[in-house]
């Protein structure tokens, strides 16, 4: 991708943040050198852009046409994406049968090679996935599948054996089901973890293609900013994003593992440190499980007769907070997963008790997730100057499990409007490849918290579309630092800027929103993709 110095935008109605809301400034944007330079009428801009020879990109041909700020997708796995878009893909298979049918239809031999796949979800089958149900096509080859939400494997027998988990009793029942005939094949959590640390990723080869493919999807669907929470792969980027600088790039803030900590306060590493295109981001902690999995920690069980509140990984509050008052003392943010209730009550106290110093009235701290709240607890996040990054697309995973688990629904799951009346700085996500890194799908499921053809869930906390379009874009730019510089369509701003068929604000249902597409990403005044 060469930089253009020189680049039009005209005939597209352009959408800027000025005084607390959403508005049309222009028909027209200039940018040069990465910068907006001039908003203003088109046949103003179209004039300036003749003079200096710029290149035009117009939009008259497309009557609705809206220029907003490229979206921001604050959580999400690049290189497990990548893996994703490489691997077999069982996305939607609506029953046991044709996921076997997805798998036998990619023609791969049992030849003892690692067969890999992704995003089965038996929410939406009769039947319970089983190991044997692998055996039956792959008895050599190992198999591991990926459940949609990446809490849990379904493995084959040969896998089980490979990583040591057929006849291992280190994993209770909870994690590593069994029954009579043994390990059912599913792996949940923390023996999840125990499984994929014993199995042979892809090559350095393979991975870079997987993370160039999640890149040019990225910016399909309109978003020139992330936050990678793989935090294993920076030598990987450091090495792949100053390797494509001809070619059309996302700008990373990569997170950095809690285990590392300590090596990178030794090393003097300071979130915010990098370079445009690739810089430090949080530490990021796992404080407890999934819903899909039922592992998220909860002050109430859930299942009463095994007395299950999911799990915690964190040995004390008290640990948590130290962690917490390292990071911060030594310019590093944190980024906490943290799901169940009781995960998110003790975190919010881990961040009280490490003090004052920690990023009061900043928000640079963030809880991931942050899926079940008390109603006290909601509160806490503005008080503790402590931002929300929640992934509203994941409702059209857990809806289903939401209703079946809580015949009363829970009022604090996805308190998305309870969090922006407290004042809490929201950035939005997707935490791809759990969902599709798609902002516009994100929108709907804050705006709308609706399925096709279902009702929506617990209506009460859904968000306008402008507040979805500002955890998108001004928001998520302010908490990494960078409010006034990138995130809104303002001169002398960075040029980072998307292109709507429509102006998806005017949305009044889901329809409309899926029915808009992205027409152009721009990235640091570059064109970095074009339908």
């Amino acid at each position: 991708m060469h930089r253009l110095e020189q680049l039009a935008i005209i005939n597209a109605d352009i959408m800027s943040f000025v005084e607390g809301q959403w508005k049309p400034t222009g028909t027209g944007m200039f940018l040069s050198d990465g910068v907006i330079q001039k908003i203003g009428s088109a046949a103003d801009i179209l004039a300036m852009s003749r003079e200096r020879n710029a290149r035009i990109l117009d939009y008259k041909a497309l009557p609705e046409a809206t220029c907003f700020p490229a979206f921001m997708d604050s959580h999400l796995h690049v290189d497990l994406y990548g893996s994703s878009l490489l691997n077999i893909d069982l996305t939607g298979a609506s029953s046991l049968e044709e996921a076997l049918i997805r798998i036998r239809n990619t023609g791969k031999p049992d030849s003892g090679n690692w067969i890999r796949g992704d995003g089965w979800d038996e929410e939406l089958w009769h039947h319970d996935p089983r190991r044997q149900d692998l055996d039956e096509l792959y008895h050599v080859s190992p198999v591991v599948l990926r459940r949609r939400d990446y809490h849990t494997l379904w493995l084959n027998t040969a896998a089980l054996k490979a990583v040591g988990l057929w006849e291992n009793s280190t994993f209770g029942d909870d994690l590593v089901p069994r029954n009579s005939e043994g390990p059912t094949g599913i792996l949940h959590d923390a023996a999840q973890d125990f499984a994929l640390a014993r199995i042979p990723g892809p090559g350095l080869e393979e991975r870079f293609a997987g993370i160039h493919l999640a890149i040019s999807r990225l910016l399909a669907l309109g978003v020139a900013s992330c936050c990678n929470m793989d935090f294993s792969i920076l030598p990987e980027l450091e090495a792949l994003v100053p390797a494509m600088e001809e070619e059309p790039r996302v700008r990373i803030w990569q997170a950095v593992g809690v285990d590392n900590l300590d090596v990178a306060v030794a090393l003097g590493l300071r979130s915010g440190f990098g370079s445009d295109f690739l810089r430090v981001g949080g530490a990021k902690i796992f404080a407890d499980g999934s819903l899909g999995s039922r592992t998220a920690y909860m002050f109430d069980p859930w299942n009463t007769e095994q007395a299950n509140y999911g799990y915690h990984t964190y040995p004390s509050v008290d640990y948590l907070s130290e962690r917490f008052r390292t990071a911060d003392e030594h310019g590093l943010w944190i980024w906490i997963h943290a799901i169940g209730d009781r995960a998110n009550a003790d975190v919010l106290d881990a961040f009280d008790r490490a003090g004052s110093s920690v990023s009061k009235g900043h928000s640079h701290h963030r809880i991931e997730h942050a899926q079940f709240l008390r109603p006290t607890d909601v509160g806490r996040f503005c008080d503790l100057g402590i931002a929300a990054s929640v992934q509203p697309a994941h409702l059209d995973l857990d809806i289903g499990k939401l209703r079946s688990v809580f015949p009363v629904p829970y009022q604090g799951s996805y308190a998305l409007q309870s969090l922006l009346s407290a004042g809490t700085d929201l950035c939005f996500g997707s935490d791809a490849p759990v969902a599709e890194p798609d902002p516009l799908k994100g929108m709907s499921f804050a705006a709308f918290r609706q399925r096709a053809g279902e009702e929506p869930y617990q209506p009460e906390q859904c968000v306008s579309l402008a507040e979805a379009l500002s955890s998108y874009t001004t928001v998520p730019q302010g908490v990494v630092g960078l409010a006034g510089k990138r995130g809104n369509l303002l001169e002398g701003q960075d040029g980072d800027v998307v292109v709507l068929s429509r102006n998806v604000l005017r949305s009044t249902c889901p329809q409309h929103i899926s029915d808009t597409h992205v027409a152009a990403t721009i990235v640091d005044g570059a064109l970095a993709y074009e339908a």
